[in-house]
């Protein structure tokens, strides 16, 4: 996926123009999420692994949860329709989605909300989520960035996790994090 860095963490751009930190790390943690799902050993992908999500829900569940705060929340897009068809919130009962349409929804809805995304600088973070305006305690941008890293970089552990427990080498989570650093 494009961003204001290269693929070595550099800008293309002066550092004014650049989006916060936080953003970028959020980049990373997309960038770990496709790495670590992208070399899932088929038997990992399908199957739930003792009290493991299964590869599949858990690419469609991160997928799911940045749609909707940074594509049907913050731009107020339509809702991606084969996400929308899917029941893989928290607490939700296990289920087994399509891990190639996962993986292609999670890509998708990474398109959509990276415009949103590189248009953030420091002082949006602070700013309500207008989607949330007036549901009392409403969570800022930057509220939502620390959540929405936090939680991907958890489950690409444990996308990770699953991988080694199925013969995969360790795929070192969290990975070079070349849009955050340098």
């Amino acid at each position: 996926m494009t961003t204001d860095t290269t693929p070595d963490g550099s800008s293309t751009g002066p550092a004014s123009a650049r989006p916060p930190r936080l953003v970028r790390l959020l980049w990373d943690a997309y960038d770990e999420v496709e790495r670590v799902a992208g070399a899932l050993p088929t038997p990992g992908q399908g199957r739930a692994i003792g009290r493991l999500n299964a590869g599949s829900w858990i690419v469609a569940h991160v997928a799911q949860q940045q749609e909707a705060y940074w594509c049907t929340g913050a731009q107020g897009l339509e809702p991606d329709e084969w996400l929308a068809g899917l029941d893989v919130g928290f607490g939700s009962e296990p289920s087994v989605p399509d891990y190639a349409e996962s993986l292609a929804a999670f890509g998708r809805v990474r398109a959509r909300a990276i415009p949103y995304l590189r248009s953030l600088r420091d002082g949006d973070l602070d700013s309500i989520m207008e989607s949330s305006r007036g549901s009392g305690g409403a969570p800022t941008v930057g509220d939502l960035l620390v959540r929405s890293v936090g939680h991907l970089f958890v489950h690409t552990g444990e996308l990770a996790t699953i991988a080694s427990l199925v013969g995969a080498p360790d795929m070192s989570p969290p990975g070079r994090l070349t849009h955050s650093t340098g």
